[in-house]
């Protein structure tokens, strides 16, 4: 992932997570909850992100066998600070579980619209 990718992909997260707070606001009740619940899923979507990204380019420097083991074990440290990162959420009545969810929607969303505009641009040529 270079660096235009990955500032395009925070670019998206953003986005995306600005909508889903436009949204927010109008339907729920607890807006400042939902709000800090959405930066703080963004923020740490955008920490994942970064962390991937230092995963991959580590992992192509490693013999094969090495590498795939280093991302397994990447890709579990990741997905268990997610899982704590939802447990703090659900359990802090001031953030609201719901924002923290879509703020880490934000980065699969990002994802799917990365592809979209690569989608696009392949048409266009």
């Amino acid at each position: 992932m270079n660096k235009d990718t990955k500032n395009l992909m925070i670019v998206y997260m953003i986005l995306f997570s600005l909508i889903m707070e436009i949204v927010g606001i109008l339907v729920i009740d607890d807006k400042i909850g939902y709000t800090v619940g959405l930066l703080f899923g963004l923020i740490f979507s955008i920490l994942k992100l970064m962390l991937m990204q230092n995963s991959i380019k580590k992992s192509l420097t490693m013999p094969e066998g090495k590498a795939q083991k280093y991302a397994n074990v990447q890709y579990m440290i990741r997905y268990v600070l997610t899982g704590i990162v939802l447990l703090v959420a659900a359990l802090e009545p001031s953030i609201n579980l719901l924002g923290v969810f879509l703020g880490l929607l934000s980065m699969k969303v990002a994802a799917y619209m990365q592809l979209f505009v690569i989608k696009r641009n392949e048409k266009k040529a």
